[in-house]
């Protein structure tokens, strides 16, 4: 059995999406000092590797805390999506070769590169991600969710976050900020994404790991 950590670490300094708050872990208590150690954490719910509820974007829908935990858990499929991969041709032709394997999948998992650049400024710029015709394509299935190695499932572009749109108005929930998927040497896996059990979660940060 192969376990694969596929979250970034929480800690001060680490890269935020712009315009968010900064990452603060406050040291409140020492063991030196009082006798035990607690820290403060105060980050925001779309911090580091995360989920995105449907209520990150839309008003009135499903929060964390109102899926199932198995919502959270199940067989995923690897799919190269880097620029080389997709510029050719429309991402829902591109992804339809993928079908047979996406069918019986939980989740689908976009493999960019894009990780390379986490703490980098070029991280934020130009990143690959889907447009809205691969999210209708995936929309298509009866998906969990959709994961990537990069900030954002909607192009940089993309303001309207027309993916966020119809993936999460399909009840998806998407993972953002995913690494290490280059450790992943099998194209279909377990997949664990699971999030802190906060009331209303429009999102949470994970630990989300592969297991084969």
């Amino acid at each position: 059995m192969h376990i694969i950590d596929l979250s970034h670490r929480i800690e001060n300094g680490m890269p935020v999406f712009p315009g968010t708050p900064e990452v603060n872990i406050e040291q409140l208590y020492s063991v030196e000092k009082d006798g035990f150690a607690e820290k403060a954490l105060h980050l925001i719910t779309h911090v580091g590797t995360h989920i995105d509820a449907p209520a990150h974007i839309i008003g009135g829908a499903k929060t964390l805390d109102q899926f199932p935990i198995s919502k959270f858990t199940g067989t995923a499929c690897l799919i190269p999506f880097s620029w080389d991969d997709i510029e050719e041709q429309d991402q829902d032709e591109y992804l339809s070769e993928f079908e047979s394997i996406i069918r019986d999948c939980d989740f689908v998992i976009l493999k960019t590169g894009w990780s390379k650049n986490w703490g980098k400024p070029e991280y934020f710029k130009k990143y690959p991600a889907l447009d809205k015709k691969g999210a209708e394509y995936l929309s298509g299935f009866r998906l969990n969710g959709v994961g990537l190695d990069g900030i954002s499932i909607d192009l940089e572009e993309n303001t309207d976050f027309d993916v966020h749109q119809e993936l999460l108005g399909n009840e998806m929930i998407i993972i953002e900020n995913l690494c290490q998927l280059d450790l992943i040497r099998s194209q279909v896996f377990r997949f664990s994404a699971y999030p802190l059990f906060v009331t209303d979660a429009d999102g949470s940060p994970v630990r989300a790991i592969a297991e084969y």
